[in-house]
């Protein structure tokens, strides 16, 4: 036998309010409602087992409660990561969310804007993984969005990112102050190294020049701070030890850790672009028993999970992905409610951990 639904009207009787009353609690349109009430009300759904009826809501509201995420796969760990602390997020603040991947297989992050809106969700947060022009399509949208990741919105919509130059220069001048001069850096762009196949066609001038004017891309911005970092002690980056990778991934990191490895004279530590490529720099290393942290130092940034169980545990910036998330979820939520402000670029803060992959 099929149990009847219960209904507000059943709440309202349990609790001797009414039911406009009981509405104005559920939907959060409670501020003339007293805390007795609102507990009286509260322990009643939960007794009853009411739910509310999420597609009545949206007729009423306009509204889902669902925020829309897109990244570009799940290749990069970094993603899966994002994803678990922008849902954890958005449930704090009463929203779903639905996940869609956009790689380049599905026509990129432009084309799957265009028919973002057939998911149903009050508004997205784009990650952008390319550079975007500000006469891009992905603007022209007519639903809430907020731009994720290194490259710019061109003050077009709001923007969410991390603080990649400062926190570069940061774990590169705390290395040179621990009487480190020999400080390599994984994950310098290919193009900024003119894909040089061996480190005597590098063109230092050239490199450095693409990199102090960067205003976008996370690699591009980190190589800007490593670089900073020397200038400010009076010393000079070893090119030698400054590696270009094809990916962001781990793949790039065990090729870059061999090419390393080949040196006559390696680095005493090296700065990694994120901790994807670190743990695959530990990894090549390792198998050409280089002892990481003795001879060389290593450190990452971003803190994903891996880094702490990694042997040895990865030193690493903690870019404070949870804030991140934060961040981009309070900005869509005040755009689907309505904020016509101009755009906005949100930029979260960071930490220094240290493991045991560099030396206390």
């Amino acid at each position: 036998m099929r149990m009847r639904k219960i209904t507000m009207k059943d709440v309202a009787l349990q609790t001797g309010v009414s039911i406009k009353t009981v509405s104005n609690v559920i939907n959060g349109n409670d501020s003339q409602v007293s805390a007795v009430t609102k507990q009286r009300i509260t322990e009643a759904v939960k007794q009853l087992g009411y739910r509310v009826n999420s597609s009545a809501k949206s007729l009423k509201t306009g509204k889902t409660g669902i925020i829309g995420l897109a990244v570009p796969n799940f290749g990069q760990p970094f993603f899966g990561y994002f994803v678990d602390m922008l849902s954890s997020s958005a449930h704090q603040r009463g929203c779903a969310i639905v996940v869609a991947t956009y790689g380049d297989f599905n026509g990129g992050i432009e084309e799957f804007a265009a028919s973002a809106y057939k998911l149903n969700a009050d508004g997205w947060i784009m990650f952008a993984a390319d550079p975007l022009s500000a006469e891009s399509p992905l603007f022209q949208q007519n639903y809430p969005m907020v731009l994720t990741g290194d490259y710019s919105a061109h003050g077009l919509c709001d923007m969410v990112t991390m603080p990649n130059v400062e926190a570069a220069r940061y774990v590169t001048e705390w290395l040179i102050g621990r009487g480190l001069t020999k400080i390599g850096f994984v994950g310098a762009p290919r193009q900024f190294l003119h894909d040089a196949a061996d480190v005597k066609e590098i063109d230092p001038y050239y490199c450095e020049a693409c990199a102090m004017k960067a205003f976008e891309g996370n690699a591009a911005l980190r190589l800007q701070g490593y670089i900073q970092a020397h200038r400010r002690h009076g010393l000079e980056p070893d090119w030698r030890h400054v590696i270009g990778v094809d990916s962001l991934a781990g793949s790039s990191g065990v090729k870059a850790g061999f090419e390393l490895a080949q040196c006559v004279d390696l680095p005493e530590a090296l700065v990694c672009v994120d901790d994807a490529l670190a743990l695959g720099v530990i990894s090549s290393l390792t198998k050409m028993h280089i002892d990481i942290p003795n001879d060389v130092q290593i450190i990452g940034i971003d803190n994903l999970p891996d880094g702490e169980f990694s042997i040895p545990p990865l030193s690493t910036i903690d870019s404070h992905v949870d804030q991140y998330a934060d961040m981009a979820v309070d900005a869509l939520i005040r755009r689907i409610d309505g904020d016509d402000s101009a755009p906005s670029i949100f930029t979260s803060g960071f930490r220094l951990l240290e493991r045991e992959s560099t030396i206390e």
